[in-house]
Order: structure tokens, then sequence, then C-alpha cells
């Protein structure tokens, strides 16, 4: 029943596609008052109290971003650039702690976990990154369930139609769906042959790669994945089931924290999917902040 409602997942989580090549921002934070120590003492939480100890007394900080488009900082407006999360945690940071800071974002829109160990974590120039980093984020997951879709659409609608993106396989789909509701048993029983456990192997083998390469002390950061498909109009039913496989997977990024020293920053039980592009998936610029937010342990 589980790859059932994984496969299920996989239809209403689209996204796009493409690589980019990687971008590197440099940046020298000047000395700042510190923030006032009775706001301090009020907040609490793991991730603040890791920042500070890991960061005190640092001068120079390397910072090396891995993942999809959410990490990446995916807009679906070409005219409006998106910060990506990395990237505004990391000058929270720096503005808290005074230090420089170097990112290098390796990020690249819909990739998956297996994409990760096949593409990027084979490259030379981003193996260096890593073993350099003091800091190193990760996002990744949401397209094992989306690089399932447009060929699962087209044996749920039994069509040789190429859909030229994911999204007009959704609008297909929904279409379909709501001229035939009883297409929703279709979409389960089409979808109940994916491999679930696909997704664990891929996240050990890319967290071992990772632990082979990274410095001794680097802080390794993880996000885990959010439920954007309230937006998405689906039946609750649905909705429901594709929120018990994100709690599933996010289950597996948590059972290996221990074991491979990340931390997991918590966007499932944040806002974030209140704060999305058009898409309905990608987190717009307040979104990239709520996730920077619980990172730095807002």
């Amino acid at each position: 029943m589980l790859r059932k409602i994984i496969r299920t997942a996989a239809v209403f989580l689209l996204t796009g596609l493409l690589a980019v090549t990687a971008v590197t921002t440099y940046v020298t934070v000047p000395d700042e008052t510190a923030a006032d120590e009775e706001t301090q003492a009020e907040e609490t939480g793991t991730t603040e109290s890791v920042t500070a100890s890991f960061l005190a007394g640092r001068q120079d900080v390397y910072v090396t971003v891995l993942g999809d488009s959410i990490a990446k900082g995916y807009s679906g407006d070409e005219s409006a650039a998106i910060e990506p999360y990395s990237s505004l945690a990391m000058r929270q940071m720096a503005a808290e702690e005074e230090f420089q800071y170097e990112i290098t974002n390796y990020a690249r829109n819909g990739l998956d976990s297996a994409g990760m160990n096949d593409k990027i974590l084979t490259d030379a120039e981003v193996c260096d990154s890593i073993s350099r980093s003091d800091i190193i984020f990760i996002t990744v997951g949401s397209n094992d369930l989306l690089n399932e879709c447009k060929s699962a659409v087209q044996e749920i609608l039994d069509t040789d139609t190429e859909f030229r993106s994911a999204g007009e396989a959704l609008k297909v789909l929904r279409e379909s769906v709501t001229g035939n509701p009883f297409l929703v048993l279709k979409i389960i029983e089409t979808l109940e042959e994916w491999d679930y456990q696909m997704f664990e192997a891929n996240w050990i083998e890319m967290m071992n790669r990772i632990g082979s390469l990274k410095k001794e002390n680097a802080w390794i950061i993880v996000t885990n994945i959010y439920n954007p498909v309230a937006n998405l109009n689906i039946p609750s039913t649905m909705d429901r089931g594709v929120e018990n496989v994100i709690r599933n997977m996010n289950q597996i990024i948590e059972k290996y924290a221990e074991k491979y020293g990340y931390q997991v920053a918590d966007i499932f039980s944040s806002e974030v999917c209140d704060h999305v592009q058009p898409d309905g998936l990608h987190p717009d610029q307040t979104g990239q902040q709520i996730i920077a937010d619980q990172i730095c342990g807002g």
C-alpha cells in the first residue's frame, strides 16, 4: 500500500528540469553590534545552539550547497530572482557571529538522489569543494517522487503523448480525473510498482560519499521535505496520502542523521508550503526565508 501511495504522490508533485553551473558568492561581513542579550536568551532550539558553538571564533567559513531547485533558488519568473535559503541563512549567521564566508552552490533544477550520486558527487570540482567546506547544505528528495510522473500519466491515460513538461502532464491528468473520478483508482493501481526502497539506498550512498569527502568537523545541514499538495486542488484522500508519503521519506532522512552526523532542518512542520510560487511547489522569497529561519533556529 505504501508503494501505491508513493507513486500516486509522484503524479502530483511535479517540477521543472534543467541543470546550471555552480554559483560562488564571496561575502565579507563587517563588525556589527551584538544582538540584544535578553532577546538572545529567549531564543531556544538545537539549531541555534549548534550554530553558536560551531561558528564561535571563526574568521572565514567556506560553504557548499548541494541539491535541487529548492536549494538553487528556482524562480518561475525570469524577471524576479529568488535568493536561496543558504545565502539568507549564511548572511544571518555571519551578522550574528561576525565572520567572512564564501558559498559555492552546485544545486540543479530537477535533481533527485540518484542524480546527486551519479552526476554531482562524481564531479571533481564538487568533491574538492566538499572536502574544503566548513558547512554543507543539502536539499534533495522531492524529485524522487517527481521523476516517475510523465511515464505514469502516459500509462494511466493509456496515451503515447510525449508531454513537453511535467506541468503539461499534470494539467491533462487533472482534467481527466475531473471527467472521470474513478480514474483515481487507476492512478493508485498503476503506480504501485514504484520502488520506495531506492530512495533509502540512494540516500545512504549519498551520505557515504559525502562522509568520505568532508572534513571531520564539517557541519552538514539537511532540509527535509515539505508538503505543497494543499495548493494543487487534488482530492483530499490523495492529499492525505501524499502527506503520509512525505512523512515516511522524512523518517528515512531522520533515521540516518546520527549515523552520518548531519542536522535536519524541519521545514515539513513549517509554513513554507503556504509561501510557494504559482506552480504550487517551489518556495517564493518568503518561503526561502522560512527555510533559512529554520536553519538558524528561528
